[in-house]
């Protein structure tokens, strides 16, 4: 849901009725955001079958098949059970609009069979997708396209909430970019932990919700959790580690340093000296909103291709996943101790609160 914050809250703010039309375990998030809720489509994502199979091309293949078995097999095999749910659903209750994250092939096709006007809101995946598109995507969708009488796949011209040029080589025909905004479901920051009696920097570190709920990458990002709170007590500064499932698994090193399952992030950010991060797109966003630099260790899908975009624009560092301790944290010292590094975040952030506001009218009518 954090995903389409941009979309939801606008949308909200405006006026408009806004209605999430997506598997049931996505019914919490969208109320708590003041959105209506219709199920469609299936929770496939969540079957550990299909983790399990995901995990052990990843593991054994690298990311680049990874991308080509999810995005363009297991994503295309889903997409008719989406279309049809959202078929007969707008044929009930038709939209004026529909905002579809980019990799939910289905709703672009829903939109499409029924002529309504559809603009893809890129939710990290842009870009694996573009680079997907022509090879492996599109003809494994036009089987389904031809079945609905429908002409060659093409992605809805693109929402996306930063730069265009920050994270594609060559940006999306019709990148409409649009000011990136945050939940306020998101926003709050308890108290701890209390640091005003420390003048150590504060280092976050977080390698996402996604990788640590795979059973078949829970070893892996486990080793890099050790590898990198070994390297946290290696230095001086204080440290908080968000690490989901795994986090009633590790054990601190160091009093320095502490373990919890969730924290908000976006507001942690704003008090943080450095984020220690799988990089994906919100997660890499938040870093600049919060004027954060990051030290990018990338997973899977779009992750190291967003953490390597961010080191050469100079906005942190990128590791590779089987950095020792030692590498991370001479790294560590390396972000802390230059401060370019936080000018060209403080740069980032202005650029990126210069982007318009989104206006749903305003894309409404101009199809």
């Amino acid at each position: 849901m954090s995903a389409l914050d941009y979309v939801t809250g606008p949308a909200l703010e405006q006026g408009h009725d806004v209605t999430l039309y997506a598997p049931l375990m996505f019914r919490r998030e969208a109320r708590r955001r003041g959105v209506e809720f219709y199920a469609a489509g299936t929770g496939w994502t969540c079957v550990p079958a299909v983790e399990q199979k995901a995990s052990t091309i990843w593991k054994g293949f690298g990311n680049g098949l990874f991308n080509q078995y999810v995005f363009g097999q297991l994503w295309p095999d889903q997409s008719d059970a989406k279309a049809r749910d959202l078929i007969t659903a707008w044929t009930r209750t038709r939209p004026d609009l529909v905002i579809a994250e980019c990799s939910d092939f289905g709703a672009h096709l829903a939109a499409k069979v029924l002529r309504l006007p559809v603009f893809a809101a890129d939710n990290g995946l842009g870009p694996v997708l573009l680079d997907l598109w022509d090879t492996d995507i599109a003809p494994a969708l036009t089987p389904l396209y031809k079945q609905y009488e429908q002409d060659t796949p093409l992605l809805p011209e693109m929402l996306t909430p930063a730069p265009a040029h920050w994270f594609y080589a060559t940006p999306p025909h019709c990148a409409h970019e649009v000011r990136r905004t945050v939940a306020e479901t998101r926003a709050p920051l308890p108290q701890w932990p209390d640091r005003s009696s420390s003048a150590r920097p504060l280092v976050y570190a977080s390698l996402g919700t996604l990788t640590t709920a795979m059973p078949g990458l829970r070893t892996v990002v486990e080793d890099v959790y050790q590898e990198t709170m070994a390297a946290l007590s290696a230095i001086d500064c204080d440290a908080v580690v968000s690490a989901g499932d795994l986090a009633e698994h590790l054990q601190s090193p160091d009093p320095r340093i502490r373990i919890a399952k969730h924290l908000p992030q976006p507001a942690l950010l704003h008090r943080a000296d450095l984020f220690v991060t799988h990089g994906g797109r919100a997660s890499l966003l938040d870093s600049v909103q919060g004027k954060t630099p990051v030290l990018g260790m990338g997973i899977l899908a779009d992750q190291p291709g967003n953490t390597a975009a961010f080191a050469e624009r100079g906005l942190g560092r990128a590791l590779e996943l089987t950095a020792a301790r030692d590498e991370i944290a001479d790294a560590m010292t390396d972000l802390l101790g230059n401060s370019r590094y936080g000018d060209a975040m403080a740069a980032a952030n202005t650029e990126l609160s210069q982007l318009p506001p989104l206006d749903i009218t305003q894309l409404r009518d101009s199809r």
